[in-house]
């Protein structure tokens, strides 16, 4: 897989994290006592699961920022060849 389509995946998970952040930030504001231990818990976890996603992309960032060596596509041509013998184990 390409960095971009990791760097689309992160970002697609970080705007996931956002609509959910909402809806917890929702039960919080508006629910019953039950409800608002329950979207705290959610906050919680969303705001470390946040955290890691930006930390991510961040690396991802950076990754894209570096300069191509012939190293670092042999490293990704590898990691593709094991993903695409993985994906035949698997389903094939």
């Amino acid at each position: 897989m390409a960095v971009a389509d990791i760097r689309h995946e992160i970002t697609h998970a970080l705007v996931l994290n956002e609509e959910a952040e909402r809806e917890a930030r929702w039960a919080y504001d508006h629910g019953d006592d039950i409800d608002k231990v329950a979207a705290a818990g959610e906050m919680e976890f969303l705001a470390r699961q946040k955290a890691e996603i930006l930390a991510r992309l961040g690396e991802i960032d950076r990754r894209i920022a570096e300069r191509r060596t012939l190293f670092s596509w042999v490293r990704q041509q590898w990691f593709n060849v094991n993903l695409a013998f993985e994906s035949w184990i698997a389903h094939g």
